[in-house]
């Protein structure tokens, strides 16, 4: 257990709890944690995907917070996927995601590079999908954080492995509070 990964997961776990009340500072509390994640991924657990995600997600904290206060008007609230969309979104994170391992094994040595790069295009994905208000993120996320267990554990980082156990909950939990807040729309 070091500091980082503390500091990770206790700003993640605030991060995650407000994003799953709809309320837009979660993103502070968002970047701050992948700070310390990008660092610790990136040069302690050898996973340059996840590390590289995390500089990312840094950056996403920026536009969902705009996009989100933006959205505080009437009318711009959560919002759903056609199954189209879900489809393209599906397919071109396979794609991406096989493509990009493959380039980045060619010239570096990643551990777990095609689930480390799967993991990351399909989190980039839903994160694109939280910042946008898309409902369909937290499905994203009830499928990408036990692919992030097993990493993970399986990496000896095991506050991290229990930081993705508990974004898993957290997730049903935000599936269950954004369907109450559509619902309450819609009547």
């Amino acid at each position: 257990m070091n500091s980082l990964q503390i500091l990770a997961i206790v700003f993640g776990l605030l991060y995650i709890f407000l994003a799953t009340k709809n309320k837009a500072i979660c993103f502070l509390f968002g970047a701050i944690s992948c700070s310390f994640w990008a660092y610790e991924s990136y040069f302690n657990l050898q996973l340059r995907f996840d590390g590289l995600l995390q500089l990312f997600y840094v950056l996403m904290s920026l536009y969902g917070a705009y996009n989100w206060v933006k959205g505080n008007e009437p009318g711009s609230r959560i919002k759903r996927l056609t199954v189209q969309q879900n489809l393209l979104y599906i397919i071109l994170g396979f794609v991406v995601s096989i493509l990009s391992a493959w380039l980045a094994l060619q010239f570096y040595e990643i551990r777990f590079a095609y689930l480390d790069a799967l993991t990351t295009g399909f989190s980039i994905i839903a994160t694109l999908l939280l910042a946008q208000r898309y409902f369909e993120n937290w499905i994203y996320w009830l499928v990408i954080n036990p692919l992030y267990i097993y990493i993970y554990f399986k990496s000896n980082a095991n506050l991290f492995a229990a930081m993705s156990g508990l974004y898993f909950i957290m997730a049903i939990i935000g599936m269950i509070n954004w369907k109450k807040e559509m619902d309450l729309v819609k009547a």
